[in-house]
């Protein structure tokens, strides 16, 4: 009886993670680069690539305050001040492979990572 009821909870904390985790979603995908944000997307109204222009768009539903471009292993790049719901950020500060744009909007702390992959 206490093997069946361990297999229980083991079966009930299995399921209940395998729900609760969030699945990546792409914002922008063409053959320069991708960006896919893992979490809540319900930030952004508009995720696009100009290239022409060869800069990565952004547009929030609250203004941004700042934006942290780490590299693969999450050190930080650069820290942009924006204090705006639209932001472009050129190709060109980012070089070859994978990349993460933070977005921290105003009045908020939490950071809404994103995983930009130059190609």
């Amino acid at each position: 009886m206490k093997n069946l009821i361990t297999i229980i909870a083991v079966l009930a904390i299995t399921f209940t993670s395998a729900l609760a985790t969030t699945t990546p979603e792409k914002l922008i995908s063409t053959t320069d680069v991708e960006v896919v944000i893992v979490g809540t997307s319900d930030i952004f109204t508009k995720a696009d690539f100009d290239a022409s222009t060869q800069s990565l768009n952004f547009r929030t539903k609250k203004s941004i305050s700042v934006i942290q471009i780490l590299d693969e292993n999450g050190n930080l790049e650069f820290l942009l001040p924006v204090m705006n719901k639209k932001v472009q950020i050129n190709k060109n500060l980012f070089e070859l492979g994978v990349h993460k744009l933070g977005f921290i909007l105003e009045g908020q702390s939490q950071m809404h990572l994103t995983t930009v992959t130059i190609k």
